[in-house]
């Protein structure tokens, strides 16, 4: 079964960045959290949406270089 929820760790591991970075980009509102207690938690699905709205932007920003001359 996979986890419901991941540590900082499992989920700067999971995004393959460092934790410092998944701070940034949670202080900066681009990834959702989850607090239990003083225990800061990440869902996995939360992390699928960030990529694939990356993935997203970055198919757009292509499409739109391609069509300019």
């Amino acid at each position: 079964m996979e986890s419901l929820l991941l540590t900082p760790d499992q989920a700067a591991e999971a995004l393959q960045i460092s934790k410092s970075y998944l701070y940034e980009l949670k202080s900066r509102n681009l990834i959702p959290y989850v607090k239990i207690g003083a225990n800061l938690r990440f869902r996995p699905e939360d992390l699928r949406e960030y990529v694939n709205d990356l993935a997203k932007t970055a198919r757009r920003k292509q499409r739109l270089k391609e069509f300019q001359p």
